[in-house]
């Protein structure tokens, strides 16, 4: 009587039918066994082992990355599982083998053991630290945030690729990749395709070099200037190595340019400066979009679907000598406007000093602008800078890391500011190696007392990058991608499939008196959809089922594109920059990539993202 109270104690604890089994046939070889001495305790001992009392649940930390508690071990109900939530991956870890649980296969453990998490060293990651571990959490990888003796799959650097006793792996910079992008040298590189394909590259405005231009850029004002008489120039004056806004300021006259001192130890490049910007709000704004540089050889570059729209906190009025000192109207580094008392801190991708750039998209199309155009214009643009930087690149990359020598592959993020003339033109301003990842800003509570608050803004379009960019240079991928079925399984296989098809085929084509065409009708089509749907996500209601399936097939079928046009890459770049199509198609050499955004489509994440 005691025994079965116990029973019914243990049955209500565990409410699965699997369970209630499992722990019968415990029972069962407990009885088999009963008889000899010492009986009783040995079967409370069996007992105890077969149902330990459940733990509370605590969650551990594994380098930062939070794991959901493990199952109470030995019983496990096999579910079908649900397909993971767009942008994001299940949590949770494969129990251990406990001793009366049945003995996996080999084959079993060896798909467990090719399915290790990916692994990042987070160490170095500085600014763009918080950013990286939602997106490692997120993906359900392996974070190591001190480091690690063992190699790790990826390396985050937050500055410069700096370690020369990295042999294996990825590493998120690029040799010379800083200096390759600071003004001087990049005004440089884009001159020279200026002079190849000066229609080609009209998107960059004329600069000179001072101070050892200084003199051909006196020499050239003043002949435009006898020519045309009427033409009012304003230049704009950044310093080589300046970084948000630092040292910028803006002149009418060649003689207006501060000489004396600092620029001989300080170089910088002055340009045309652009008088008739878009105005949005009759504000100023800019546009920082994120560009991953994937590859060098092949060049493959992915561009993100949304980037930041940055605002000037004075309405706009076209550089005069009254408001030519005015940085609030005529600057948009969002470093100097954050100090405006105008600045706006939004919770909102669509309002304040700082949006979504796919908000003023929005607003644009409203409006009747052709967004498309605008598009492949931006990428046009983008690839175009990436070709004129790679020669360059390609001697930085080769004397660090030489062929045949052992060491880690590189890509990168890259932060192009671009501004919208009023015709939509695109003009870029510079290209920054290592764009601001920070999710946060600085918000005074009192004078002088300042405390970081989460950024909206910030967060939807930055962790997007991040998390993309590491889906993109995930190593693992083909690996899984090699061992993750489509639509077949154990209780579906390809030939089911077929016959499935045959089946529903003729039963359509019966019912219908047209037949001149081949294949499925919509309405077979839908029906065997729902059906493959129905048996591959089966825990999910219908409409996820479909969803989920969709999604499914989006996926493999951008696997297929990204195949296709990596066999047709070589000759893409000929003797002249590549013309550029509609913004999923945008590729200099390779494809550009999935998820959010429009340049070059990543087929490698999932389907709605960031990285395109």
């Amino acid at each position: 009587m005691q025994r079965r109270n116990s029973e019914r104690e243990l049955a209500s604890r565990w409410e699965t039918e699997a369970v209630a089994a499992a722990k019968a046939q415990a029972a069962e070889r407990v009885r088999v066994d009963a008889g000899a001495a010492g009986e009783p305790e040995r079967r409370a001992r069996e007992e105890q082992a077969m149902d330990p009392a459940p733990a509370q649940p605590r969650a551990t930390e594994e380098g930062d990355a939070r794991v959901l508690p493990r199952p109470l071990p030995t019983l496990t109900v096999s579910k079908p599982k649900p397909a993971p939530a767009r942008g994001l991956w299940t949590h949770g870890k494969p129990r251990s083998k406990g001793r009366n649980c049945k003995r996996s296969s080999g084959r079993r453990s060896d798909e467990y053991r090719s399915q290790r998490p990916v692994t990042v060293d987070s160490s170095k990651a500085r600014t763009s630290l918080d950013a990286l571990k939602i997106s490692i959490r997120q993906l359900k990888w392996k974070e190591f945030p001190f480091g690690r003796r063992l190699p790790c799959d990826i390396y985050w650097h937050g500055v410069s690729f700096h370690d020369s006793d990295i042999f294996s792996g990825q590493v998120n910079k690029f040799p010379g990749m800083t200096e390759m992008v600071r003004k001087i040298t990049l005004s440089r590189a884009v001159r020279i395709m200026q002079n190849l394909f000066p229609e080609e590259y009209n998107f960059y405005p004329r600069s000179w070099i001072l101070p050892d231009e200084f003199q051909l850029f006196v020499a050239q004002v003043r002949m435009v200037k006898d020519g045309d008489p009427s033409w009012k120039p304003t230049f704009i004056v950044k310093p080589d190595g300046g970084c948000q806004g630092d040292g910028i300021y803006l002149i009418k006259d060649p003689s207006d340019i501060r000489l004396a001192g600092t620029l001989q130890s300080r170089p910088a490049v002055v340009q045309e400066y652009i008088c008739k910007p878009l105005l949005i709000d009759k504000l100023k704004f800019d546009i920082r979009l994120y560009v991953l540089l994937k590859s060098l050889d092949p060049l493959e570059i992915y561009i993100a679907k949304d980037g930041l729209s940055r605002f000037c906190t004075e309405p706009y009025q076209e550089p005069s000598s009254k408001n030519l000192h005015h940085i609030f109207m005529h600057l948009t580094n969002y470093s100097l406007n954050i100090h405006s008392g105008n600045f706006v801190h939004s919770d909102s991708t669509s309002t304040g000093s700082k949006r979504t750039f796919s908000s003023i998209l929005c607003r644009l199309s409203s409006k009747g602008v052709d967004i498309k155009k605008v598009w492949s214009d931006i990428i046009s643009l983008v690839i175009k800078t990436v070709i004129a930087l790679t020669p360059e690149l390609k001697v930085f990359y080769q004397s660090d890391i030489p062929a045949g020598r052992p060491g880690p592959t590189c890509f990168q993020i890259l932060g192009f500011d671009i501004l919208l003339m009023k015709n939509l033109k695109p003009v870029l301003l510079e290209v920054n190696a290592n764009p601001s990842m920070r999710i946060e800003h600085e918000q005074e509570l009192s004078p002088g007392v300042f405390e970081n608050v989460p950024s909206l803004v910030d967060e939807e379009v930055k962790v997007a990058v991040i998390r993309d960019t590491l889906r993109l240079m995930d190593p693992l991928k083909k690996k899984r991608e090699s061992q993750n079925c489509k639509l077949s399984s154990s209780s579906l296989s390809m030939a089911a499939v077929d016959i499935l098809y045959i089946d529903i085929t003729r039963r359509w084509n019966s019912m219908t008196l047209d037949q001149r065409e081949s294949g499925m009708c919509l309405q077979a089509f839908i029906e065997a959809f729902f059906y493959l749907a129905q048996r591959k996500f089966k825990m999910l209601p219908l409409h996820e089922q479909v969803a989920s399936l969709i999604d499914l097939c989006e996926y493999h079928l951008s696997l297929l594109d990204e195949k296709r046009l990596v066999c047709g890459r070589s000759g893409t770049l000929g003797g002249r920059p590549p013309d550029i199509g509609s913004p999923q198609e945008a590729t200099p050499a390779a494809p550009l990539a999935e998820s959010n955004l429009p340049p070059c489509t990543d087929k490698h994440s999932h389907p709605r993202h960031a990285l395109s």
